[in-house]
């Protein structure tokens, strides 16, 4: 049984997450019990979403995989960073944030060093 998943479906709810992603909500017309399992099958995984108003051939499917189920450590943190500094109401954007927000943290690194090795003589 081929586990690739295609229904006709209405995207019926859009909503905003934390770290600058999406939340969708799509309802299938009736599925055939195969369809039904092989969806699923996918409850809680990652993968691609495509979208659009007609079936899509093999040709326009995805090759490569989807990048990992979880985010890396250093998105997790930036996607915290960035929760963090909407609720703090920063009044630069995130990439300036970010970047000296990003920059304190790796002088106050070089500097533990410093005295590490001053420790160390």
């Amino acid at each position: 049984m081929s586990r690739t998943f295609q229904a006709a479906a209405i995207l019926t709810s859009i909503s905003y997450t934390k770290d600058g992603g999406l939340r969708l909500g799509f309802t299938t017309q009736e599925l055939h019990e195969d369809a039904k399992v092989i969806a699923g099958s996918y409850h809680n995984q990652f993968g691609h979403v495509l979208f659009k108003e007609n079936a899509f051939t093999n040709d326009e499917l995805p090759t490569e995989n989807a990048e990992g189920k979880y985010k890396s450590k250093g998105a997790h943190y930036r996607a915290v960073l960035y929760a963090y500094w909407k609720k703090i109401g920063e009044p630069t954007d995130f990439e300036t944030y970010y970047a000296r927000h990003m920059e304190e943290k790796i002088d106050a690194l070089k500097a533990d060093l410093q005295t590490l090795d001053e420790e160390e003589d």
